[in-house]
C-alpha cells in the first residue's frame, strides 16, 4: 500500500480507503479529478451544487471536509414477508379481493398511485384502512416514477405516512441507473442512505432498499442500512427484469449481488435478515426469496390464465377444460370463465383475477416447501 497516494491523501489514515468508497488510486476518480480542476457540471466542489460534497476527503481554502454522520441504530424487528405479498391496484377496486371473500395478510399499497389521484388522495388520507376496508396488514410502497420522487421532501413523506397511517413503510426511493456515470448513481446512493437514516425518526415498523448501479453499490447500501437496524427489505426489480439483468447468465446480476450481501452481512452481524422481490412474478425462481407484484391482476387483463406459475390463455387446449378446485373456481374450466364473460363481462373477469391470485400464492408457498 502507499503511503501517500496519487490523489494527495495518506492512505493509511483514509476515512474511505480499503471500504466501500475507495479501492485505491484509479485514473476515473472522481476525487482526484476535482483536485486538479476537472469540472463536472452541477456536481464537482466549491460549486455550491457539488451533490458529493458531504462526503469528499479534502480540506481546502474553502472548506473542512464532512465526514460521514454518525448512523444511530434502531432495534427492528422483521416485518414477516409471506411468501406472496400481493400489490394492488387502489385506482381499480376489482383488485381489492378481500371484497370478493379471498382472504390474505397483507398487501402492498403505492404512494405514487395515490398521490396522482386526488380523490382517492383525500379519501386514503383519513385512514388507509378505513378507505380500503382491509384488516390485514398494509405495507407502504415509495418506489413511484422519478417526476413524484423529485418533488418529496423528507416532511412530505412524515405527513403522508402519518396521515395514510400504513402498518409499515419502505424508505424513500431514487433512481439508481446503471447507464448513468458513476458519479451521479454513487450520488443517488448517498441521497439513499440519507433518507434512511431520517426516517428513523418513525415510529413504524421500516423497510430497507437493496439499490445501486453494481454489485459495490449494492453492498454499501446494504451495510448502511444494517448499521441503522434495517433487518428487513426491498428490491425494486421490474426495470431490472426489463433491462435482462436478472437472468441467471448476467454476469452481474443483481439479485445474487443483494443476496451474498445479505448473507455476508449475516455472518458479520450474526442477525438474520429478510427480503422481498417487488415488481415482478414467477419468472425468478429462487426459492429463498419472497415476492410482491400485481401480475396476477394485469395479467388477467389480458385474458392469461395461471397454472402452477405458467401463463396460458384462457382458451389454449393444454388447460381450457381442466377443473380447478381452487377458491374462486370451485370446479370450474378455463372454458367456463369465457362463457361466464360472455354472459357478465365483470363477473368473469373477477373469477379469472382471484384464481390468478390464488394460484400465484399456492406456487410459492410449494416452492418453499419443495426447498
Amino acid at each position: 500500500m502507499k503511503r501517500r497516494a496519487v490523489c494527495g491523501l495518506d492512505c493509511k489514515g483514509c476515512l474511505y480507503f480499503g471500504k466501500e468508497l475507495c479501492h485505491g488510486c484509479s485514473a476515473g476518480c472522481l476525487a482526484l479529478s476535482c483536485k486538479r480542476g476537472v469540472c463536472y457540471s452541477g456536481i464537482t466542489s466549491p460549486r455550491i451544487f457539488c451533490r458529493l460534497k458531504p462526503y469528499c476527503p479534502f480540506r481546502t481554502k474553502d472548506r473542512t471536509p464532512v465526514r460521514l454522520p454518525n448512523i444511530g441504530k434502531k432495534p427492528m424487528t422483521m416485518i414477516g414477508f409471506q411468501k406472496f405479498v400481493p400489490r394492488i391496484d387502489i385506482t381499480d377496486p376489482r383488485s381489492w379481493f378481500w371484497k370478493h371473500g379471498i382472504e390474505l395478510p397483507a398487501i402492498f399499497v403505492s404512494l405514487g398511485e395515490i398521490l396522482l389521484n386526488k380523490e382517492i388522495l383525500n379519501e386514503a388520507l383519513r385512514g388507509l384502512h378505513d378507505y380500503l376496508g382491509f384488516n390485514g396488514r398494509i405495507f407502504l410502497s415509495l418506489v413511484m416514477p422519478d417526476e413524484l420522487i423529485d418533488k418529496l421532501t423528507t416532511q412530505d413523506y412524515f405527513r403522508l405516512i402519518g396521515n395514510i397511517r400504513p402498518d409499515a413503510t419502505m424508505i424513500p426511493d431514487n433512481y439508481t441507473y446503471t447507464d448513468d456515470p458513476l458519479f451521479l448513481s454513487w450520488s443517488q446512493t448517498f441521497h439513499l442512505i440519507s433518507k434512511a437514516n431520517d426516517f428513523l425518526k418513525l415510529d413504524i415498523p421500516l423497510m430497507g432498499l437493496v439499490k445501486g448501479a453494481n454489485a459495490l453499490q449494492i453492498e454499501w447500501t446494504v451495510r448502511k442500512q444494517i448499521e441503522m437496524g434495517y433487518v428487513s427489505f426491498v428490491m425494486p426489480a421490474r426495470e431490472l427484469l426489463r433491462e435482462g439483468r436478472l437472468s441467471s447468465s448476467f454476469p452481474d446480476n443483481p439479485v445474487e449481488n443483494a443476496l451474498w450481501s445479505l448473507k455476508k452481512a449475516s455472518r458479520d452481524y450474526r442477525t438474520n435478515f429478510e427480503l422481498i422481490i417487488y415488481g415482478v412474478s414467477r419468472r425468478l425462481k429462487y426459492q429463498r426469496l419472497n415476492y410482491s407484484n400485481l401480475s396476477w391482476f394485469l395479467d388477467a387483463k389480458h385474458g392469461l390464465y395461471f397454472k402452477n406459475g405458467a401463463s396460458f390463455m384462457l382458451n389454449d387446449s393444454e388447460i381450457r377444460f381442466e377443473e380447478c378446485e381452487c377458491e374462486a373456481c370451485s370446479g370450474m374450466m378455463p372454458q367456463e370463465i369465457i362463457d361466464r364473460m360472455l354472459d357478465d363481462k365483470e363477473a368473469g373477469f373477477r373469477i379469472l383475477v382471484l384464481h390468478n391470485l390464488l394460484d400465484m400464492r399456492k406456487t410459492f408457498e410449494e416452492r418453499i416447501e419443495r426447498k
